[in-house]
């Protein structure tokens, strides 16, 4: 059931709500510096993220930076799970993906917050979603943590090895970037797969030295880059990458099932 990757993956998510409707005009200037300063970090290792945003007709300032950053939606349960329903979940869907490729983006990846799909696949798939990114992160112990799942219709569910700002009150911006550096190196091991994701809410809030954190796990993930043992890309490019090797070895997986 299994085949070699040469590399692992590692996948960098920012969870990136610019909705105006939902935010004032501090928390809009916040995020529109961290914004900034994300873009500076992934640009000085020449990362590709995937951005999720409340309406994707609003970042021009991502798309513009590198053609290389995806673009996804970001979906709570205002629309998306089982309290929303079929019907709210299709038509939000079709409103937010129309905009985003109005605007020129190719939207592919849907980021879930607090809430799952549910049985609404086939919704997502007919309106060219072809990746989900899960809410919360794997337990600990779960070597699902590493493995991307392939879901009903060709639809890819992506899970959450790590997040980051930390939570730990006692390290200087929550820390976690140990454990995020350790999680990179399993992956690698495993020839898995590693999802970082980062609430840039949360970021913004805890300042310099959580960015600073941030930017040991990006410099980590780079120098394992160089050593030729990890493949860094966005979301969607991977479930382009599964999609590919599933259709022509559909028996095998392109990652190791963890040991």
């Amino acid at each position: 059931m299994s085949a070699s990757l040469p590399r692992a993956i590692l996948t960098v998510s920012i969870d990136l709500e610019l909705d105006a409707k939902r935010l004032g005009l501090a928390e809009r200037r916040s995020l529109e510096e961290i914004t900034g300063r994300l873009l500076n970090l992934l640009a000085k290792y020449d990362l590709a993220a995937t951005w999720a945003v409340a309406d994707p007709a609003a970042i021009e300032r991502i798309a513009a930076t590198s053609a290389a950053h995806e673009v996804a939606l970001f979906g709570d349960s205002t629309w998306v799970g089982r309290e929303a329903g079929r019907g709210r979940f299709g038509r939000e869907l079709t409103r937010r993906a129309v905009r985003g490729r109005g605007a020129g983006l190719a939207i592919s990846t849907l980021v879930l917050k607090s809430t799952e799909l549910d049985d609404h696949a086939d919704l997502a798939i007919k309106h060219g979603i072809t990746a989900v990114r899960h809410a919360e992160p794997q337990s600990d112990k779960s070597a699902r943590r590493f493995l991307p799942q392939s879901l009903r219709y060709g639809l890819w569910s992506f899970p959450v090895s790590c997040t980051l700002p930390g939570t730990c009150r006692w390290l200087p911006g929550g820390g976690g970037g140990r454990r995020a550096r350790a999680l990179i190196d399993q992956a690698i091991k495993r020839r898995g797969l590693a999802q970082l994701a980062i609430d840039a809410h949360e970021l913004a809030a805890r300042g310099y030295s959580a960015l600073h954190v941030l930017k040991r796990v990006l410099a980590h993930a780079d120098w394992r880059r160089r050593q030729g043992v990890l493949d860094i890309a966005t979301i969607g490019t991977t479930a382009s990458r599964l999609s590919r090797q599933h259709q022509s070895k559909p028996s095998r997986s392109i990652l190791h099932p963890a040991a």
